[in-house]
């Protein structure tokens, strides 16, 4: 006899343990010849950036801005690609989470 109960238990769980492997993974994103340098978690939230002085003294506000973003999206785009297999390896298919197309 099928228990709904029981499963929505198991997915639960499962959905439990994958949060807690996202969270203790991490993405390092680079821009700027590796002079930017920002980390994220599997859970899509950064957690440490990194920024050359040499950097902050050469560059104008905006090309610094546009630089520490490039950084921050390529780490943000290593973690979406880790959780579209994480989900696809819970689900047997994929959803692909990976808007960086129509951002340009």
């Amino acid at each position: 006899m099928f228990n709904i109960g029981m499963l929505m238990e198991q997915i639960q769980a499962e959905i439990g343990a994958l949060q807690k492997r996202l969270e203790n993974m991490t993405f390092e994103g680079e821009a700027g010849e590796g002079k930017v340098k920002a980390w994220a978690n599997g859970l899509q939230m950064l957690v440490a950036l990194d920024l050359s002085p040499e950097l902050i003294r050469s560059l104008p506000p905006a090309e610094l801005s546009e630089t520490v973003i490039a950084a921050c999206n390529a780490a943000l785009k290593q973690a979406r690609l880790e959780l579209n297999k994480e989900i696809a390896r819970l689900t047997g298919g994929s959803l692909d989470l990976d808007l960086s197309s129509d951002l340009g």
